[in-house]
């Protein structure tokens, strides 16, 4: 039968439990370091300088670049921050966009002053005030000069090259076809600024071929592919496909903004920005074999992030939707990433047992609904050479998560969000996961002051959601996760599953700071769910799960809340300390401080008229 909903006193650290933490190995290990300047005293490049910051370099790296260690300051300032936080100590991104003008963001141009050049089969020409600075080798069209260059036509076996060192050059792309059987299409080697702009009511393809003549250690890797930090923006459209390895790509940085239709399919990558991405605007649809969304910096803390803002991005990818190797902040997106086939595609690790979150069954059953995982083998690092089994997220932040408003759905088939330090304070997030559906964990590095704790152990890692409408789906392990501390402090959050188990809706393994109620009634998706208060206030969302209990989060302390679904009935309890270890599938849980191990829970059925109350 049901149990009613009723209130858990305990902590997330218990004997035999095994928190799961995918880890990946590679030859160079990844920096960890989050972006956050204010925390005073982080600075990379030289052996003295990691030292005096306490940031440890990789074994045997004697260079020092290779960081793998969150510093205590880094740590603090991540912890609760803000996106306004976050990106004010990140690398300062506006040189970058400063030679974008309101008719660039707008897909205007003044044809009269510009260079155009009329692509043609296997040839070109150039013609305009700045043609002297456009050289046509056969297919090859390499740009040297500074100026604005319109593109139009077909160029079905060539490439575009901009090699204008210290200049400002801007391409436009008015109903451009370009193909190159053996390279990139666009190759930006060198420019002072580069600005790509799709003029309004045009439609624009780029296509590279799946091997490259050049494959130097500098050679390109993507489609539309800089060496320097490029700006792309407009109101055309604009498809990519990357057959060789990345669709879009900038060893620098990465800014897409104006109102763009750009859809991506790329074998490895969608769009990567090695020192950082930044989405600020457009319609983006990516299908990719590796991550949708990614940037790898790994040797500068104020580097390897990626910030969204008022964009609409859906991702369909065989790894990571979203992959940084510091921050990703959330501010006004619209975001869908289905990561390895979602949830659908969940396998469970050898060793793990788990409750299944998804189907609603006690701690250790099996769940036997479940397909062997299609998620491909991609490098995770292109430089690496390595090849991983896949592990695909919905996002994997290395550092932070922090997401201020937006509507982000996640569908993965491992974890559905990672990071050390995670912040939810507005927006809607819901996540269907194969894995932990939130995942606050170190990850691949050690946070200072933790460097020595098992896996049972606060490894230093924080959850903070103070605000937003939160939906956990899982089907292993747990709802919501931290392997160090975690305060849900307010917003409306509601996990699939039963606080109380080993692999249950919660497991926190340090501090904990989390008020619900867990239990009946059961649900399934499409369902209503209605919270409602004692003061009769009450809050409403639509189920993504199906599942015989829920756990409600966000709530007030010792406050009775009566929990309702369209097809469960409802029931009622109160607010109280909620977090794994405790056992017992029942009502009340008996006493305790927060921090300390909860006993067994006395049965308690749910009355068939579905008015249950607190057994308590």
């Amino acid at each position: 039968m049901n149990t009613p909903l009723r209130h858990l006193h305990g902590t997330g650290n218990h004997p035999g439990h095994t928190t799961r933490r995918t880890r990946r190995i590679h030859t160079r290990m990844l920096v960890p370091l989050a972006a956050i300047a204010l925390a005073a005293g982080c600075s990379t490049g030289t052996t003295s300088t990691a030292a005096s910051s306490g940031i440890s370099a990789a074994e045997g790296d004697s260079s020092a670049t290779a960081w793998t260690t969150i510093t205590s300051e880094v740590a603090a300032a991540s912890t609760g921050a803000s996106v306004a936080d976050i990106l004010a100590a990140n690398t300062d991104t506006s040189e970058a966009v400063s030679a974008v003008t309101a008719d660039d963001d707008a897909g205007t141009y003044d044809a009269a002053a510009a260079t155009t050049i009329t692509l043609s089969g296997n040839s070109a020409s150039a013609a305009g005030d700045g043609a002297g600075g456009v050289s046509v080798d056969g297919s090859t069209i390499t740009i040297t000069g500074a100026g604005a260059y319109v593109l139009t036509g077909e160029l079905t076996d060539g490439e575009v090259i901009v090699n204008a060192d210290g200049a400002e050059v801007r391409l436009v792309l008015d109903d451009a076809s370009i193909t190159n059987t053996s390279g990139p299409a666009i190759d930006i080697q060198d420019a002072g600024s580069a600005v790509v702009v799709l003029a309004a009511g045009t439609d624009n393809t780029l296509t590279d071929g799946e091997t490259y003549a050049d494959t130097g250690e500098d050679a390109p890797t993507a489609a539309l592919f800089s060496s320097d930090t490029v700006v792309l923006t407009g109101t055309g459209s604009l498809t990519v496909t990357g057959n060789h390895n990345d669709a879009i790509s900038s060893k620098n940085g990465l800014v897409i903004q104006g109102a763009p239709t750009l859809t991506v399919d790329a074998v490895d990558d969608g769009i990567r920005g090695k020192d950082y991405l930044v989405i600020s605007g457009g319609t983006i649809t990516i299908t990719a074999g590796g991550d949708g969304l990614k940037s790898t910096e790994d040797d500068d803390e104020a580097m390897g992030f990626i910030a969204l803002g008022a964009a609409d991005i859906t991702i369909t990818s065989g790894d990571d939707g979203v992959s940084a190797t510091t921050d990703v902040t959330v501010d006004g997106t619209t975001l869908s990433v289905t990561a390895g086939g979602g949830q659908a595609n969940a396998t469970q690790d050898a060793g793990l047992g788990g409750a299944p979150g998804q189907w609603g069954q006690q701690a250790g059953d099996q769940a036997a609904q479940t397909e062997e995982s299609t998620a491909v083998d991609t490098d995770d690092e292109d430089e690496s050479g390595v090849d991983d089994a896949a592990k695909p997220k919905g996002v994997n932040a290395g550092v932070s998560y922090t997401q201020a408003d937006g509507t982000v759905t996640l569908d993965a088939a491992d974890e559905g969000l990672q990071g050390a330090f995670i912040n939810i304070a507005g927006g809607a997030l819901t996540i269907t996961s194969g894995d932990d559906g939130i995942n606050a964990t170190n990850g691949d590095y050690v946070i200072e002051g933790y460097e020595t704790v098992d896996s049972e152990s606060d490894d230093g890692s924080v959850l903070t959601i103070s605000d937003g409408q939160v939906q956990v789906s899982f089907t292993y392990s747990d709802g919501i996760d931290s392997n160090g501390s975690a305060y849900v402090t307010g917003g409306q959050v509601v996990v699939s599953g039963q606080a109380g188990s080993m692999d249950g809706a919660v497991d926190v393994n340090g501090e904990s700071q989390i008020y619900g109620v867990t239990g009946s009634p059961s649900v399934s998706a499409g369902d209503t769910i209605t919270v409602t208060g004692g003061d009769g206030v009450s809050w409403e969302m639509t189920s993504v799960f199906t599942s015989q209990y829920l756990t409600v989060l966000g709530l007030t302390e010792g406050e009775e809340y009566t929990v309702a679904t369209t097809s469960g009935g409802s029931a009622t309890g109160t607010a109280a300390a909620l977090s794994s270890g405790m056992g017992g599938m029942g009502g009340q849980a008996p006493s305790g401080d927060v921090g300390g191990q909860g006993g067994q829970a006395p049965a308690g059925d749910m009355p068939t008229d579905g008015a249950a109350t607190d057994q308590g």
